[in-house]
């Protein structure tokens, strides 16, 4: 089976788990946005997931996401889904419609001289530490809002929701309280995205509330039933 054939397969399989999540958690599936994560791929796999009516990519590093950019089919749009750095946020600005991870209160007032001087508005996420792992990015619970305040106060920024990422191989309980940990978080700061959910636990981030899921790795490989 080549790439375009697999990419079809793994689409319609990850669309009907995730209707399946849906309608257990009695959320309509409309309310749930694929975001495809090509970071990994080559600019082949755009057509085929432009063909299946994915249209929201997800990228973690700026180089690639201008090549992947310069071949985007009509209407694709790019995230930028990565951890952030300053020096970045000049050559992700133009190339993305939002940014997924941005936590540093000094990335939000760059990214807004960035995005003024683009005479863009561009959405933001930002990102929470629900898990409290050292390692991981993010604002805790207890920062988030005074950044989100800043945020807000931004004119080209527009904030829109939250972010987190799980622990890898978290089990269940613990993948429910980390999304539901940046549920919570979001109700306090009257927001209504939820960007959380990846290949291995997207239908407890489902349960949980999430708008935006970032699934890659179940997109462009068949599963192996051996």
């Amino acid at each position: 089976m080549d790439l375009s054939a697999i990419i079809h397969h793994q689409v319609a399989a990850v669309r009907q788990e995730i209707a399946a999540a849906c309608r257990q958690a009695g959320r309509d599936p409309a309310t749930v946005r694929l975001i495809a994560v090509t970071k990994s791929q080559t600019p082949e796999v755009l057509a085929a997931l432009a063909m299946t009516g994915i249209l929201d990519l997800g990228e973690n590093r700026w180089e690639h996401q201008a090549e992947m950019v310069g071949q985007a089919q009509p209407g694709q749009r790019f995230h930028a889904i990565g951890r952030v750095q300053g020096r970045q946020l000049a050559k992700l600005a133009p190339l993305s419609v939002a940014l997924h991870s941005l936590c540093d209160p000094d990335h939000l007032l760059r990214l807004e001289q960035v995005c003024a001087g683009l005479d863009k508005t561009l959405e933001v996420f930002l990102q929470v530490n629900t898990s409290g792992e050292a390692a991981k990015a993010g604002l805790s619970p207890e920062a988030l809002a005074g950044v989100a305040d800043l945020a807000r106060r931004q004119p080209h920024l527009r904030l829109v929701g939250l972010m987190t990422m799980a622990p890898e191989g978290a089990d269940e309980a613990l993948l429910h309280r980390c999304f539901a940990g940046l549920r919570e978080c979001a109700q306090r700061e009257g927001l209504t995205r939820l960007s959380m959910g990846m290949s291995q636990d997207f239908p407890i981030a489902i349960a949980e509330g999430a708008t935006d899921l970032r699934i890659g790795t179940r997109l462009f490989t068949m599963p192996d039933h051996g």
